[in-house]
Parts: structure tokens; sequence; C-alpha cells
């Protein structure tokens, strides 16, 4: 038996290995033959600096900020001096954050998970596995979040469209729209390529093209999860995509997802994997991601809400008031602790 299972070699269940492994005999199953994969644009902030050193071979690109724009016109402008955030190669940062994480298995499948009092049984595409807690980093439709009924508020559509033109620019564009429920176009400059994308819950490869005006280039979609939901359970937690660990106003989690992977290594290294002890994981990535999430849960359904011309007064009032210090991990609360 091993001390622990991570469901899933994306970035964050590679993270938490990587963390517990040197302490803890760790294994992480994966269902995929390799990993990066996943239609992620890459867009990570400088925060990413606390918790990995990044390669350099696996940044394309850095940014200043972004550029909001209304249906109206009106831009608003979040550019820092400095560099805010790094556009990174998603499948070679997935790729070496999965070299760090130790034993991986890959092309397997967890089928049923069945925990009790004595540890959990993951059953494989490949075998039987038994550890004594399970951390479930499946995504959005992990198997863990199905067995418990941890549902998402919402499940959007994740959309990326590359084409191979130069843009070094030194911000990102996003573009807004009442009729785009809730949803929103951008660009984002790669250096030596340029990303288009849209997330929402009718997102289209088609409204992208109409849009960006593009026809050829390099496609992936992937689901996103908002909301909250219970994220530890008798041996197992939820971890990631899978804990809808997910900025609601950009589908990032990153960031969220290497924070809770701390908190989870803290409470894990105390031994107590039952329920009630893996209530303090809960309780440990709340108190730094509870407040941002669910403030931007309601920014979210503000803007679902709104028409044409609310959303343009809004841009309007806003402009102007000093959204360049924003942290756009934590934009309203820049002095939590991580």
């Amino acid at each position: 038996m091993r001390d622990v299972i991570v469901i899933g070699a994306g970035p964050v269940g590679s993270f938490v290995a990587s963390i517990l492994s040197k302490k803890m005999d760790v294994v992480v199953i994966e269902k995929s033959p390799k990993v990066g994969h996943k239609a992620c644009s890459g867009l990570v902030s400088t925060g990413l600096d606390r918790f990995v050193k990044v390669p350099k071979e696996c940044i394309e690109h850095k940014v200043k900020g972004a550029v909001m724009h209304s249906p109206g016109g009106s831009d608003i402008k979040m550019v820092k001096k400095g560099t805010a955030a790094y556009v990174i190669d998603r499948p070679g940062f997935d790729r070496w954050m999965a070299s760090k994480a130790g034993n991986v298995m890959f092309s397997t499948e967890a089928k049923a998970i069945t925990a009790g009092k004595a540890g959990v049984e993951v059953r494989t595409n490949k075998g039987v596995l038994t550890s004594k807690v399970l951390i479930d980093c499946g995504g959005a439709n992990s198997i863990g979040a199905r067995k418990f009924g941890a549902k998402p508020t919402e499940l959007l559509t994740g959309l990326t469209a590359i084409v191979s033109k130069p843009d070094n620019s030194d911000h990102v564009d996003m573009w807004y729209d009442s009729e785009l429920n809730g949803g929103f176009f951008w660009k984002i400059p790669r250096g030596e390529r340029t990303e288009y994308g849209m997330l929402g819950s009718k997102a289209s490869f088609s409204q992208i093209e109409k849009f960006f005006r593009i026809k050829r280039y390099e496609k992936a979609a992937a689901p996103i999860p908002m909301g909250m939901v219970k994220t530890y359970y008798n041996r197992m937690l939820l971890m990631g995509d899978a804990a809808c660990q997910v900025k609601p106003w950009s589908g990032g989690g990153v960031i969220y997802g290497f924070t809770a992977a701390q908190a989870a290594a803290r409470v894990l290294e105390k031994g107590d994997f039952s329920e009630e002890g893996l209530k303090a994981y809960e309780d440990a990535w709340k108190e730094k991601l509870a407040k941002p999430i669910t403030m931007g849960l309601m920014f979210r359904e503000f803007y679902k809400e709104m028409d044409s011309k609310q959303l343009e007064m809004v841009f309007r009032k806003l402009k102007g008031t000093g959204l360049n210090s924003l942290d756009m991990d934590f934009p309203l609360f820049n002095n939590l602790p991580l």
C-alpha cells in the first residue's frame, strides 16, 4: 500500500505529488499516454514564481497587463510597468511539471474508487492500486467529483485557436458583450504566434472565426468548472479543476490549484486521513481562496444579467479608477498571503 495516489498528471497533480514525494510514497496515475494536450491559454501571473521556477524555454512571451474592451468601444487598461504575466508554452510546462512529480503511470485510467477505514482502493485499466489517501486532480469531469456528486454551478467551455502570426504586444486583449451570456473573447500575444480564444457556456470555434476573421488555426477545447463544492471526504481530497479552484473571471486555475496543493501537503503530513481530519484541507484553502472565488462568482452573475447599455455604463465608470494596481489572481484581496 502506498501513502498517496494522485489522479491526474496536470500541473496541479504534478505539483502536489512533487511536494508530498519528499516525505511520502506517492504515485500519480494519468489516463493519457502523455501530458500537455489541454486547451489552456498558458497565461499565468508572475505569482507562479512563488511556487516554481519556470524554465526559460517554457516562456514564450511576457506581458504587462490587459486591455478590456466593451461593446461600445470603452477600453479599460490594466497595464503595469513591469511584467504582470507569463505566456507559457503550456504543453511544455505540463511536461516539465510531470517530470518533477516522481512516479507517474501514464495510460492508466481510474475506473472505480472505494474508500474504507484501512485505505483507498483504485481500480484501473492496469489493475488495482491501494493507498492511505487519494488526491483527485482529474479535472472538471473527475471520477471523485462524480462519485460524491460534487457538481460545479456552471460548466463552461474554453476554446483556443492559435495561428502562426507573430505578435509581440505587451498586453492581452479581452472583449466583453452581453450577447455572450457571461463569456468573453481574448487575444494573447505569444511572440512568434498569436492565440485567439473564447470562454462561455455556448462557446464555439465558428464564433472565434467570425469575430477574429481567421480560418486556419491549431485548435483545442476544455471544460472549465465554476462554483464551490465540497473538497474533502474520507481518505480523499479534490483539487484543481475537480474542486472548482478556478478564477471565475478568467477560468485560470494554476495559481489557485498550487495554493490548494500547499495546503493539502501541510494537512496530510499530520497523518489523519479521516473525513474529519481532512476537513482542515478545505478550511486552509478556503481561507485564501474562498473570498476571491465567491466575489468572482457574484460579479459573473452581474455580468450575465447586464444588457449592452448597463455593461457600457460599468466600463465607463471603471475607466481611470486605478485598476492597474489590481492583482490578476486576487484583484480585490491584494494583501492576501500565499
